[in-house]
């Protein structure tokens, strides 16, 4: 990585960038020494180049980094401050374009597979990650780098990630740590904000995957319209070399015609459930309470695969897994023992009582094709049982799921528990509002609870079941595995919906032996 790097070049180099640059104080510029960059006035350290970033960005900020040592300032307007600055006229589009100069190119060095969409990324970046850790392990090579939702790696470092893709400097100084330490692979989700807002600009990637498209994070803070979304997403085309798509997406000719009419895309591989004719097609798909077994058709070749993970629409995540994997020449037998041990924690976990009696899923859904996939799949895995579900919605983004999310809840059952899914500066019981009007335009006569308290509505959706005495999957949606509930901007503890039901479980079979001491 570049220790260092000297202020004048910086400023000739944006210079030569666009004609409208302009220089504060440029003289002062001589023989300083720039060793990071940042727009995190936490991370200034001497020598610094601060970036302004922000719409609610104050001067008190850039004040700040200078006493902390920033030796100079990228802005959008002109600062009263003795240090030196570079005014541009779009600062998103001027950090990636600083941090790849920065940390020179560094994505040249790491093949990288981008995945987007608006279900799955998640977890076919996992897939893909586990299938590289799993090759890397055969062949003593370095682990593969991986920028998710879940979790970073550079190389060096394992953090828990805030954002699905970070801001343009992060991404480039992690691109970097893993050139620096012989990382030569790397696997990262892409967000339609990171696309829409520059984040990736720059970044070349060998293969960029298009998994599906629906109408989600439509909002005043994220995208006005679908199309926005839409168009943002298919921007990922311009990142890549070579194209994986699921053919069994809405729009799917879109998609196509996007990736052909790319430049740079050389090659588009597709993947299906449905059409023979795709490059990888899936069939004779079984399952079990843990375990999907199914055939992939490639190429003349029929390859048994079994997938450690539940939901058929998962079989699609991993079919394009498998595809980036073979465009990284990874040999089938590794993709087959990566994906026989995969998990994907939080999206479909089972949990069942012993008797079979109660089914919890754990699932991360949260928008309307994750809902409409979930309940399809709860109901092939357990067709005789009732279903219930608790779930809620984000408070301040994506408005449209509460009402969509409504519908598909009420056109697939009658019991449902709405409850707190990370509201924020929202007021729950507002978001609660949006989500029953959607229930009740398709199921006005639905029995609709409401619990502030999550594991408060998922213990009132057991006792339900247990008052009945029916078989039942009680479907948990929206949190997964999270640990946390965002209230008013800060990121509250509380126990995750799986812990919470392996309790309940445990108080069950507890409840049952001691019932039948009491009987003997």
């Amino acid at each position: 990585m570049s220790d260092s790097m000297n202020l004048e070049a910086i400023i000739a180099f944006f210079k030569s960038q666009a004609d409208d640059i302009q220089i504060i104080n440029g003289e002062r510029a001589a023989g300083i020494e720039v060793g990071q960059i940042t727009f995190d006035s936490r991370e200034v350290v001497p020598g610094t180049l601060f970036v302004c970033k922000g719409l609610a960005f104050k001067e008190a900020y850039l004040v700040d980094a200078i006493e902390k040592g920033a030796v100079a300032y990228v802005s959008e307007q002109t600062f009263q401050v003795d240090v030196p600055g570079i005014v541009v006229s779009n600062i998103r589009q001027a950090m990636p374009i600083l941090a790849n100069e920065f940390y020179q190119a560094p994505w040249q060095t790491v093949s990288i597979s981008g995945i987007t969409g608006t279900k799955g990324k998640t977890t076919t970046a996992g897939f893909v990650n586990q299938i590289l850790s799993q090759d890397s392990h055969e062949k003593n090579a370095a682990q593969p780098g991986f920028i998710s939702s879940t979790f970073n790696y550079d190389g060096v470092t394992k953090e828990v990630s805030s954002l699905t893709t970070p801001e343009a400097m992060d991404l480039y100084r992690m691109l970097a740590t893993m050139r620096d330490h012989k990382v030569t692979r790397a696997t990262m989700e892409v967000s339609s904000q990171a696309l829409k807002y520059n984040r990736v600009d720059g970044v070349g990637m060998d293969i960029v995957a298009f998994l599906n498209i629906s109408p989600d994070h439509i909002s005043p803070v994220e995208h006005p319209t679908f199309e926005d979304y839409f168009h943002s997403k298919l921007r990922i085309f311009e990142h890549g070399r070579v194209a994986v798509l699921n053919e069994d997406t809405d729009h799917f000719d879109e998609i196509l015609a996007a990736a052909q009419a790319a430049t740079n895309i050389e090659k588009i591989v597709t993947v299906s459930r449905k059409n023979p004719g795709a490059d990888y097609f899936a069939n004779q798909l079984t399952f079990n309470d843990s375990q999907q077994n199914f055939i992939v058709h490639n190429a003349g070749e029929a390859i048994p695969m079994n997938l450690n993970v539940l939901g058929h629409f998962n079989v699609n995540n991993a079919l394009v897994a498998a595809a980036i994997a073979r465009e990284n020449n990874i040999a089938w037998s590794t993709i087959q023992t990566a994906l026989a041990q995969a998990t994907s924690e939080g999206r479909m976990d089972v949990y069942k009582t012993s008797d079979g009696h109660i089914t919890f899923v754990i699932d991360f859904a949260h928008n309307k094709i994750s809902f409409e996939e979930l309940f399809s799949s709860v109901k092939e895995m357990a067709p005789d049982n009732d279903i219930r579900i608790v779930f809620g919605s984000a408070g301040g983004k994506a408005e449209n799921r509460r009402p969509d999310m409504g519908h598909v809840a009420g056109l697939n059952t009658d019991e449902i528990y709405l409850t707190s899914d990370d509201p924020n500066f929202e007021d729950p019981y507002k978001i609660m509002d949006e989500i029953e009007a959607g229930i009740r335009e398709v199921n006005p006569d639905a029995n609709v609870r409401r619990q502030m308290d999550r594991t408060g509505a998922i213990y009132t959706a057991y006792q339900d079941t247990m008052a009945t005495g029916k078989a039942t999957t009680i479907i948990v949606a929206g949190k997964g595995s999270e640990a946390t509930i965002k209230i008013k901007g800060r990121n509250e503890v509380y126990v995750p919906d799986y812990e919470y039901v392996q309790q309940l479980i445990a108080f069950y079979e507890f409840t049952d032996k001691m019932d039948i001491i009491k009987k003997k």
